[in-house]
């Protein structure tokens, strides 16, 4: 067992866990950056609720004010801890200069809604971020 942790939405959306690459088309060509492809049919994970949470908030708080509230309904305002086994797909190592950041490549009967321990709400009450 391995826990992992992926922005979501609460209630979850079904593009919750769908790879970016089956949400919008890949570039048509890119040369050279066949791993970047490969990455965009996976699903973006952390390590850990705080090193997520982290990175979430570095993204946020470089965007302009009004591209926030964008954000939010793209990628969520919750962080939900999954129970992954070796059968549910594979993994590359997280990457510790990108906040424990991995790329999880489910295997095609995998539910990972049925994987989901907890939910964390990325924000208080007050809109401010409930994890430092």
């Amino acid at each position: 067992m391995k826990e992992a942790f992926r922005w979501t939405h609460s209630p979850m959306i079904p593009n919750d866990f769908k790879p970016i690459n089956l949400i919008n088309e890949p570039p048509a060509r890119m040369l050279e950056d066949t791993d970047k492809i490969c990455m965009g049919y996976g699903l973006s994970m952390f390590d850990t609720l705080n090193n997520s949470v982290k990175k979430y908030r570095k993204l946020y708080n470089n965007l302009r004010s009004y591209q926030k509230e964008q954000f939010k309904q793209d990628k969520g305002s919750y962080v939900t801890c999954l129970n992954l086994l070796a059968t549910d797909g594979v993994a590359d190592s997280p990457n510790e200069s990108n906040f424990g950041h991995f790329t999880f490549h489910e295997y095609s009967e995998t539910n990972l809604e049925s994987k989901v321990l907890k939910l964390f709400s990325i924000f208080n009450e007050n809109g401010e971020f409930n994890l430092q």
